[in-house]
Parts: structure tokens; sequence; C-alpha cells
């Protein structure tokens, strides 16, 4: 009996751990913004549903031979809609963006340096050694 009772208690926790497994599987997809890619980057189409903007450069990455890089987090939401060419989507998605677009053959390198208006700041010049060969010189 003991035995019995022990087993249904194993199955009970397996199917609950089970349920809880799925269910947090199944609310990160619902979480997971949807970005549709439609077309050729001749004539591109996307929609999107409030997804963030590093999502659809990222939907971009796995549809086309795009690659991207950026030095400040792309977490703002994208509009729900673009439509047009390759470049003409990518200019209407970063705008407020600085970034730079490269082409090698076929691939596309996407490189986002930072918000329009912003300045960056350079790191300090680093100080000339003391007594270094151009103190020397008189």
């Amino acid at each position: 009996m003991t035995t019995t009772l022990w087993g249904a208690a194993m199955c009970r926790r397996r199917y609950a751990l089970g349920l809880a497994t799925a269910l947090c599987c199944g609310l990160a997809t619902v979480a997971r913004a949807d970005v549709q890619i439609e077309g050729t980057p001749a004539a591109v189409r996307i929609a999107t549903d409030q997804a963030a903007i590093s999502d659809v450069l990222s939907a971009f990455a796995g549809t086309f031979k795009v690659t991207y890089r950026t030095a400040i987090p792309l977490d703002a939401a994208a509009d729900a809609t673009y439509a047009g060419s390759f470049g003409q989507v990518i200019s209407r998605l970063l705008a407020g963006y600085n970034y730079v677009v490269k082409k090698d053959g076929e691939t596309t390198e996407i490189t986002v340096f930072g918000r329009r208006g912003e300045v960056a700041i350079p790191p300090p010049a680093p100080k000339a050694a003391p007594g270094g060969i151009t103190s020397r010189w008189r």
C-alpha cells in the first residue's frame, strides 16, 4: 500500500513539474513580440506587434543575409508596418539613430552607434611619458 501511495505521489510531482514547465515556456512565447517579414530585399514588407527594434533586426538577420552590431540597447518599439526596399525600411526603422550600413556582396552589415543628437564623449588622450625622446630635443 505504501508503494502505491509513493508511486501516486511521484506521478503527481512529475505531472506538476511538466505542467509548470509547459506554462513557463508558453508564457515566454506569448510575451515575445511577433515580427513577420515578407518579400525580397528589393521589395520587403514587415509587420510587427510592438516588437523592439532589435527584434526586427534579428528577424532581418534570420530572413536575409544581414548582421548587425549596436553600441546601445535598441529596445524602443518599432512601428506596426514597414514597406519598401531594404534600404528604405532600415532608414525608417533606425530613424533617430546614428548608424552605418555596409554592403559586401550579398551580405549587409548594420552598425548602430547611438541616438541621433547624443554626443559621444571620447576617452581622455593618454599622456606622454615624461623623459621620452621628445624631451631631449631643444
